[in-house]
């Protein structure tokens, strides 16, 4: 579905493989840490597909947690895993944590797309 909704917006095959890779990081994080390892438990994963960006939202009926304590290791620790949050960081223009839900946590991802000049080119935001 990830990959559908990043084409169907616009994105690259680069920007919608990391938008991919993004979502997935943080299902994992989901699994590891809200259900700890519980890979019985469901999540909602939904998206809005708006006129500049696509919003993306996991919801999960786990264990809170406090968002300021959500950070990825130091990226000078090299070693394998770890790097979920950095990732999502890094892909996504926007990351934010719900926790106002009384059970769980609803992570809100926000990836902004290129405008479309008048000759119908994609022009870069950033």
């Amino acid at each position: 579905m990830t990959s559908a909704v990043a084409n169907m917006a616009g994105l690259s095959v680069d920007e919608a493989n990391a938008v991919v890779l993004a979502i997935d990081e943080a299902c994992t994080n989901v699994i590891k840490h809200a259900y700890n390892r519980d890979y019985s438990k469901s999540m909602v994963l939904s998206f809005e597909l708006c006129p500049d960006r696509i919003e993306f939202r996991l919801r999960d009926f786990g264990i809170k947690c406090e968002p300021s304590q959500i950070k990825g290791r130091d990226l000078d620790d090299v070693r394998p895993g770890g790097l979920g949050v950095h990732i999502i960081q890094e892909v996504m223009d926007e990351v934010t944590y719900d926790t106002r839900h009384e059970v769980g946590t609803e992570l809100k991802m926000t990836k902004f797309l290129k405008p479309v000049e008048a000759d119908g080119n994609k022009t870069n935001r950033r």
